[in-house]
């Protein structure tokens, strides 16, 4: 184990902890039985509403088994170069998730908020 992957895999663990707080924030807030929004239209317009499952667990999980493989894929061995490419990689990839991750949520809880759906 080189010493880039353990800070690619620390910036992962910060990024799903930080998944994984906003749903679990999230979860108490919605309620079992409601649809929330998690995909929009560029106009805005809501195009696909999911169960709350759906909706809080889906990405984090996806986002965490894409880190363990590209954790598998950091443990082989290469040269300084290519280490440093993979550690940007999995920084950057990490990051994203994280910040749409944040962003679907808000704007579900703002879309539910403004429904009447939810009191925050």
């Amino acid at each position: 184990m080189n010493f880039l992957g353990v800070i690619g895999d620390v910036l992962w663990i910060l990024a799903l902890s930080i998944m994984a707080g906003a749903s679990r924030m999230s979860w108490g807030k919605i309620g079992k039985d409601l649809k929330v929004p998690v995909l929009w239209s560029p106009s805005g317009a809501t195009v696909w509403r999911a169960p709350r499952v759906v909706a809080l667990v889906f990405l984090p999980l996806f986002a965490f088994l894409l880190s363990l493989w590209l954790m598998l894929g950091s443990r082989e061995p290469m040269g300084l170069e290519l280490a440093i490419i993979l550690l940007c990689v999995r920084a950057t990839l990490a990051a994203i998730f994280a910040v749409v991750h944040l962003a679907q949520i808000r704007r579900a809880l703002n879309q539910l908020v403004d429904e009447g759906q939810i009191k925050l």
